[in-house]
């Protein structure tokens, strides 16, 4: 039996193999060689045939080549079979960026806020998100981009001078107390009012690089899924072991 990752056996499986379902078959290809036959489709059409993915997520070839690997068809379904498996949670507090410096506490409530609105959304909340994104992982040979630069911490700025804040209460309608944000500066006297205090953003958005270090880790999560599911069902295939690198932005600074 062949040795072979776990990654490396996906990228086997569905750039090598599973292609090969749904190509055209034999009894309609001619004598000519294999590529006039996709140049002759190309010819008549004027451009490259459009073929749908197959039943595995990925595009059939344009010549028949065989049937796939034993194989390489478990491995395929193990992968659908994510679809199945369920969603994920994000654990209460989870912290994607332990290198950065938060002292005004920006980062975590920009983190706070992505993973609520990417847990409402149902594309995110069942197995065939992570169908996908374990296919094209395979298929570009290589996991979410988790990497990512500090934001930039800048000071909320009112007509280019830092603006100060305040807290204050009125009563609403129906007489209840409800604290709202003032302008904290005293134009008259030219000086920031007794307990004002100042506001920070971050300049440059982080939204894409908390989803990639999500999707980076939900990948991992899947790799471990089904390494243990495959691990005694493949025939001519032994799986090296495998650890899920979680984190690797935590020793890659």
């Amino acid at each position: 039996m062949k040795k072979i990752g776990i990654e490396q056996l996906l990228t086997w499986a569905f750039t090598q193999e599973l292609p090969k379902i749904g190509a055209r078959s034999e009894s309609v290809l001619t004598a000519a060689p294999s590529s006039w036959n996709v140049m002759s489709d190309m010819i008549a059409l004027g451009t490259m045939v459009d073929k749908g993915p197959n039943r595995y997520g990925v595009v059939s070839g344009f010549v028949h080549e065989g049937d796939p690997h034993p194989d390489a068809i478990i491995v395929g379904d193990a992968v659908r079979g994510l679809a199945v498996h369920g969603g994920f949670e994000i654990g209460r507090g989870w912290n994607p960026y332990p290198e950065f410096n938060d002292e005004h506490g920006l980062i975590a409530a920009e983190v706070a806020r992505v993973v609520s609105d990417q847990m409402e959304r149902s594309d995110k909340l069942n197995g065939r998100y992570m169908v996908n994104l374990v296919t094209s992982a395979a298929i570009l040979k290589r996991g979410p981009c988790w990497q990512a630069d500090e934001p930039r911490v800048v000071m909320v700025m009112n007509s280019g001078k830092p603006a100060w804040f305040i807290q204050r209460k009125m009563r609403d309608r129906l007489g209840k107390t409800v604290t709202y944000e003032d302008n904290g500066f005293d134009e008259r006297k030219q000086r920031p009012r007794l307990g004002a205090y100042r506001k920070y953003r971050i300049a440059t958005p982080i939204r894409s690089a908390i989803v990639g270090r999500m999707d980076w880790q939900l990948w991992q999560s899947s790799l471990r899924y089904l390494h243990h599911k495959l691990s005694s069902q493949l025939s001519a295939h032994d799986l090296q072991s495998f650890t899920p690198d979680r984190e690797p932005w935590r020793y890659h600074r």
